[in-house]
């Protein structure tokens, strides 16, 4: 497997393109550089013992997952502007199987992964509520740092991460782009792709 490849299992975990989410500001007690090693470390203890279940894996990480992430932000995002177009009825079941996808189709990669170097660098406030934090992460001893940087949002008193770049991909735009090629190829409806992740998660 990729280096890159490796990181986006990675980042997955502490993922959130919640993009335009929407919140009073009030600075969390913890920089946001910290908010990021904590959760890093977090998720690699938790998730790449081998000693676990897929099934306890896939609920490990369906808990970081609801817990730290506006799970509705993302859907909302990477649906792009067929958001607006799908009903509401569309949209919950839209919501209900990208989380299941996103759990079922990442969570049984950390059995595999090896790596535990990781660490931040440079932090740039770039709006009130928003800072981006540069960090590398080495996913296997053999392989080299790979750059990630997050964007992390001060809501409600908390930390969320609202946009994740590896290697100047963003995992946003690139969910966005895929999700957008699937709704075009089933005739541009929301129901292709809701029937397709259906499909994966079965």
């Amino acid at each position: 497997m990729t280096s890159v490849r490796w990181v986006r299992v990675f980042v997955l975990t502490l993922w959130l393109a919640a993009a335009g989410a929407e919140s009073a500001w009030a600075a969390p007690s913890e920089p946001p550089d910290e908010f990021i090693k904590t959760l890093s470390h977090e998720a690699i203890s938790s998730l790449t013992h081998g000693g676990i279940s897929t099934e306890e894996r896939e609920r490990r990480f369906r808990d970081l997952f609801t817990k730290n992430f506006d799970v509705p932000g993302i859907g909302q995002f990477v649906l792009g502007l067929y958001w607006r177009r799908a009903t509401p009825e569309q949209r919950r079941e839209f919501l209900k199987l990208f989380e299941d996808f996103v759990v079922r189709s990442y969570a049984k990669q950390f059995g595999e992964y090896s790596g535990d170097e990781f660490r931040t660098s440079q932090i740039i406030r770039v709006s009130e509520t928003d800072t981006l934090v540069s960090s590398q992460l080495r996913p296997t001893a053999e392989k080299q740092f790979v750059r990630v940087d997050w964007r992390v949002r001060s809501v409600n008193s908390a930390y969320k991460i609202v946009d994740v770049v590896v290697e100047g991909i963003s995992m946003s735009v690139t969910h966005r782009d895929e999700f957008a090629s699937v709704i075009r190829s089933s005739g541009g409806t929301v129901d292709g792709l809701i029937a397709a992740l259906r499909k994966k998660t079965q």
